[in-house]
């Protein structure tokens, strides 16, 4: 479709949530634009973060261009209630259709369209078939009913159209469009790249197993030579030298996972490219041989789901791993002065005193194998959150425990002296937080890519 002042546009939203701080490519916008765009049509990402979270300055937008359609993503369930506000504004300013989309939209997606009659669709699953077909549907005036992967609105009733199956070869889709992306590079040092969907494991705590299992295969792995392509790519085009996987499971397992993560880094190598990398992972997956081998192409941060120090916990949350597995793969990684952000969550709704005291002391052998310096501090408050379409979420709600809705939820402990500890910790972790934002101090010890050195 030609660019003109008569041409129609679509306007994809990457909001504004007040505990981001620091700007980062919506890889996810990035693919709907590149697919959005190959389908013939004009498409405008707009970052609030980057570019301004007013909704008059997107409602001028949206004047401007000509939008037909507004898409929105709600990658944190935890930013729902904020962005829907948002959405609110928009809509009323600008009366075009709203679209949502994300694996929280749609997992609520009937609580959401009730909530907010200013949602017109919500994309469920993946959106990089549906998103195009929908926009093509309602420019050409046809029944949007028709479009698989939707829920939509027709006055006040709300309908959904059946599931479409995802991509099968994640290499067939166009690489995401890098609109944001110089920006991004000038504030952070470090650009985005996905080269896997979905996860082999099945966390009672993550949606992202539900989500994808829902769609297709509940995890998918581009070739090595298509991600070292757009490496390639991203480095003469942008001067790239920080990468951040933000695959939810780089590895992916034993066999043909493990041979591709050996290949990317061979090839790396190979090229003789001079880069920095992060990638996120399971425990299972950390062998020395194949992380020096990481390491030696560039790897300097792997954010590891270890998730507890007690062993009745890893079992409940279906974590497939051991205590001793955990703190192998931590010494592996500090050996190879490799900086470990570790997943981990210290309650749950039934923690009891005993698993409390063995996820401490697991903590203290932590800083005992690994030392402080090539390892980020954990959260003492972390607390499973029950994020819609999990199991912890069904088995809360099914034993009447979830208190108030999607957009505003959480439970009580059990064990009343538990619940005492959580809250007093909360006030303590509170108060330690302001003291150190008053001093300007980070939060938290973290990678800089920009100086290569970690942040205390």
């Amino acid at each position: 479709m030609p660019s003109s002042k008569h041409t129609q546009s679509v306007l994809l939203i990457n909001p504004y949530w007040r505990q981001l701080t620091e700007p980062y490519e919506h890889l996810g916008l990035g693919y709907l634009a590149a697919c959005l765009r190959q389908s013939g049509v004009k498409t405008i990402i707009w970052d609030m973060l980057l570019m301004g979270d007013k909704a008059e300055q997107i409602a001028a937008k949206v004047q401007q261009e000509r939008v037909a359609l507004i898409g929105v993503s709600i990658t944190f369930q935890q930013s729902a209630k904020e962005i829907m506000a948002k959405i609110r504004q928009i809509k009323r300013l600008t009366q075009v259709p709203i679209v949502v989309g994300g694996i929280y939209p749609t997992f609520a997606a009937q609580e959401l369209m009730t909530l907010y009659p200013e949602i017109d669709f919500i994309v469920k699953g993946e959106g990089e078939e549906t998103l195009p077909e929908l926009v093509h549907t309602l420019l050409a005036g046809g029944d949007v009913k028709k479009v698989p992967g939707l829920f939509g609105r027709t006055g006040s009733a709300i309908w959904e159209s059946p599931d479409r199956p995802s991509v099968d070869n994640l290499d067939k889709l166009p690489w995401p469009a890098r609109d944001t992306l110089p920006q991004v590079l000038e504030k952070t040092g470090c650009a985005s790249i996905l080269s896997s969907r979905g996860c082999y494991g099945r966390c009672t705590f993550c949606s992202v197993d539900a989500f994808f299992s829902r769609f297709g295969r509940k995890m998918r792995l581009r070739s090595a030579g298509d991600v070292l392509a757009e490496m390639e790519y991203l480095q003469k085009t942008y001067g790239v030298k920080n990468f951040a996987f933000n695959d939810a499971e780089f590895i992916g397992s034993k066999g043909r996972g493990k041979a591709r993560a050996r290949e990317i880094a061979e090839g790396i190598l190979a090229r003789g490219w001079q880069i920095q990398f992060s990638i996120q992972c399971r425990v299972n997956d950390v062998e020395e041989e194949l992380f020096a081998l990481l390491k030696r192409a560039g790897l300097r941060k792997v954010f590891l789901g270890v998730e507890s120090g007690s062993q009745a916990v890893l079992d409940r949350f279906q974590k497939d791993a051991t205590v001793e597995e955990n703190l192998q793969a931590l010494k592996i990684l500090s050996a190879l002065e490799i900086f470990v952000a570790m997943g981990f969550i210290m309650f749950d709704d039934v923690t009891t005193l005993s698993e409390l005291a063995e996820n401490i002391q697991f903590l203290q052998k932590v800083r005992a194998v690994t030392g402080n310096a090539y390892l980020a501090e954990v959260d003492p408050v972390s607390k499973v959150l029950p994020f819609a379409g999990t199991k912890v979420e069904a088995r809360l709600k099914k034993e009447k425990r979830y208190r108030g809705n999607s957009l505003d939820f959480d439970y009580a402990i059990k064990d009343p002296v538990v619940e005492t500890v959580y809250r007093v910790l909360c006030l303590l972790t509170n108060f330690s937080r302001k003291i150190k934002a008053k001093r300007g101090q980070p939060l938290y010890r973290e990678f800089d890519w920009q100086t290569g050195q970690i942040k205390h």
